[in-house]
């Protein structure tokens, strides 16, 4: 895991003005809050269909931010249009925001956004967009992504990309195009303009799902 962080601090584009990718394991050694969607019973999938806004102490996720909208391209969730101040998150239509559960990559449950296809469907978990948006700006975020499970006799399509969008105290916005890889990603950020939110989009053939999401990070002292 952590070579793969390592490789990621070193692909063109991610080192951004405004966003600076870091080692997750480095944010979780310091004072932090985590969603890990442990609070509903561990359930294999389409486990727990979820039609509202998921929310945590500090941390509310839904499908898309107040202002945008969401269409359908080719099964996958597209965000269009610039939200709307102060951001606010939106759930999707009903069966078309969240699943939560067990995850066999992550070992634990896991925040499948669903796609145009539903929750009901393989096809449809996996395929959602995400909005998270924080209480207060913050000055670091992780999450953990799993995109495709390994295969080593390569007989699945390759993992495709996601698209993150970090929105910033000051107005701004930052994006950025992960490739994405086979078994657990674990992701991190610092930003000195403070993230307010992060919008995830996929066109992922297997589908993400989050698990972990690191937020409210304090420095350690000294």
């Amino acid at each position: 895991m952590m070579r793969l962080c390592a490789a990621l601090l070193c692909l063109p584009g991610l080192a951004l003005a405004d966003v600076q990718p870091v080692l997750y394991d480095n944010l979780k050694a310091q004072p932090h809050r985590i969603e890990p969607f442990d609070t509903l019973p561990s359930a294999p999938e389409p486990g727990h269909r979820i039609d509202q806004h998921w929310r945590a102490a500090g941390l509310t996720i839904g499908e898309r931010l107040a202002g945008q909208t969401v269409h359908d391209t080719e099964g996958f969730d597209a965000l269009r249009g610039a939200p709307t101040q102060p951001l606010r998150v939106l759930p999707g239509a009903p069966g078309q925001t969240f699943a939560v559960a067990h995850h066999a990559g992550f070992g634990s449950n896991a925040l499948f956004p669903v796609g145009p296809k539903g929750a009901d469907l393989p096809d449809g978990r996996g395929e959602g967009s995400a909005a998270l948006v924080f209480d207060t700006p913050q000055s670091a975020i992780g999450l953990r992504l799993h995109a495709e499970y390994p295969d080593p006799l390569g007989q699945r399509p390759a993992p495709s990309t996601a698209r993150l969008t970090f929105h910033h105290a000051t107005g701004q916005t930052t994006d950025l195009t992960l490739p994405l890889a086979h078994g657990v990603m674990s992701l991190a950020w610092r930003s000195a303009t403070g993230i307010t939110a992060l919008t995830i989009q996929t066109t992922d053939p297997g589908g993400i799902a989050l698990d972990d999401i690191l937020y409210d990070v304090t420095p350690l002292a000294g």
